[in-house]
């Protein structure tokens, strides 16, 4: 699986509210990359983190999903705008924000 399929399917899942699933998707393609020298294996980690988080306020674990939103917001300084599917990046940042703004009394 190539970067932009893994981001597509990431964000299909996050539409769905299907976190679990963005969460092991990308996971998926970050697993063939997370041993190396990519440059973007942590921002596809911060991604995974930041789906988790959102897992995690549908159980009711809200303290870990405080964790795992805070691990999303360290690696967002990677995301810029000469990256590899940067547009693809951004759509799946709103979208989890968008979601952070819903639940912003819980994560914050």
């Amino acid at each position: 699986m190539e970067l932009k399929e893994a981001l597509e399917i990431f964000i299909r899942d996050l539409e769905e509210a299907r976190f679990y699933d963005a969460h092991e998707d990308m996971e998926t393609y970050w697993h063939t990359i997370r041993k190396t020298d990519h440059p973007l294996k942590n921002l596809c980690k911060g991604f995974i983190n930041g789906a988790t988080a959102f897992e995690l306020i549908r159980l009711e674990r809200y303290e870990a999903a405080r964790r795992v939103w805070q691990t999303h917001e360290k690696y967002l300084g990677l995301l810029k705008e000469d990256i590899e599917e940067y547009a693809l990046f951004v759509k799946a940042n709103n979208i989890l924000y968008n979601l952070h703004d819903k639940y912003q009394n819980i994560l914050s």
